[in-house]
């Protein structure tokens, strides 16, 4: 059967009118019943949110069991896989102990005690306002925003420690079976890629394979460098500002270094965000120390951008400032902090399919149109100069 019958249908002249309407009806429906597609997406989401963060987190435990089991492998060692699985559990565990045990208690202490001195700063407030009010400045409006902003921000925090307290244990729960998830995948992951190189190498030519597989392998690398780049800086600034906090004997420091470090992951606006809430916070006991706070803060990051960036980094993303920018804007904007973390490994992943799959495919796309052009002109030559010649055989014949 001719390959182009099973097209004939679009051939009908009225199923190509109606396409439009049917695209606008589909379209009418999608706008008004965006709350049930909402509500069907996040249960699906919710669904398979286990199976999605196993994968995650198999994903990001790959790169340490890798360079493990190739050590293993290059000593002849056996079951070289299954003890370097082995070996990163541990670690990690290891490290949650060590995280539970020494951050956590203090920081929580921080986040109490924080929640609980709305009194003391109430009276540090008075006094300053008393001062300011000395010197015939009208503050009054002002203290009152502050006050209802610290009433607001200490019934927020109780609830929030309730609530965390009470679901605690499920997400616990949750952690452990996703945990559980990521180490079958990262045991069955050769099997697993095995038969997904065997699908697409059936469903693909070989070079089209070729270039996927050389697009994802560089896509690959970019991400993780990335991620842990991004942990690695997290922690340098988180345990700078620890360091310099102690130094100045300020109060809550595990807090805001925590936050700080946190803070630190999401590029471009995440340093603010972290120095306005320390900022703030230690402004209600010590605004000396805010202030000291604030100029460290500036110091620390504009070394950062200009030192501990660029020696983590190199040359691994290539990707213009402003369209990282741009892309954290967005990011922010659609999918909230996600987005803002992983604007950037997307835009470099972006430029990398671009520069080196549609830009190519574009140029290859121009070379056969110039080709196919210059091919009709070379035909029209032709039949241009066998026609002059045509008429000036006749010519010679009509002469004769």
């Amino acid at each position: 059967m001719d390959k182009f019958n099973r097209f004939k249908i679009w051939q009908n002249k009225n199923v190509r009118r109606s396409i439009p309407f049917c695209i606008a009806i589909l379209f009418f429906l999608i706008m008004t019943h965006l709350d049930l597609i909402g509500r069907a997406i996040a249960f699906l989401f919710n669904f398979i949110l286990p199976v999605i963060v196993g994968i995650v987190l198999a994903y990001i435990m790959d790169p340490p069991i890798r360079n493990i089991e190739k050590k293993f492998s290059e000593r002849g060692t056996r079951h070289a896989r299954g003890k370097a699985i082995t070996i990163v559990i541990l670690i990690i565990l290891v490290s949650l102990v060590l995280l539970i045990v020494a951050v956590v208690p203090q920081v929580l202490s921080s986040v109490v005690k924080f929640a609980t001195s709305k009194t003391s700063y109430h009276g540090a407030l008075q006094q300053f306002v008393d001062g300011i009010a000395k010197r015939h400045v009208d503050m009054k409006t002002a203290f009152s925003t502050i006050d209802n902003m610290l009433d607001k921000m200490q019934s927020q925090v109780q609830d929030r420690l309730v609530s965390g307290s009470g679901s605690g244990g499920r997400h616990i729960l949750n952690f452990v079976i996703d945990f559980i998830l990521a180490i079958y995948f990262l045991a069955d992951k050769k099997r697993v890629q095995r038969n997904a190189r065997r699908f697409f190498r059936l469903s693909m030519r070989d070079t089209t394979y070729e270039r996927v597989s050389s697009v994802w392998k560089r896509c690959d690398r970019i991400f993780i460098k990335f991620l842990f780049c991004e942990v690695i800086d997290a922690l340098i600034v988180g345990c700078a500002n620890a360091a310099f906090m102690l130094i100045c004997r300020m109060s809550y420091v595990p807090m805001i270094s925590v936050v700080a470090g946190l803070t630190n992951l999401v590029p471009t606006f995440g340093p603010i965000i972290g120095a306005v809430v320390g900022a703030f916070v230690l402004m209600m006991n010590n605004p000396i120390h805010a202030l000291l706070f604030l100029i460290f803060t500036g110091i620390i990051q504009a070394v950062d951008g200009y030192m501990i960036k660029p020696k983590l980094y190199g040359d691994t993303l290539g990707v213009p400032g402003i369209w990282i920018l741009i892309a954290v804007v967005i990011g922010g904007r659609v999918f909230g902090v996600w987005g803002m973390l992983l604007a950037i490994p997307i835009v470099a992943i972006l430029d990398i399919l671009i520069r080196e799959t549609l830009l190519p495919m574009m140029e290859q796309r121009k070379i056969k149109r110039e080709m196919a052009a210059a091919d009709r002109k070379m035909k029209n030559s032709e039949e241009t100069g066998a026609l002059e010649l045509l008429q000036a055989l006749q010519k010679d014949a009509q002469e004769k």
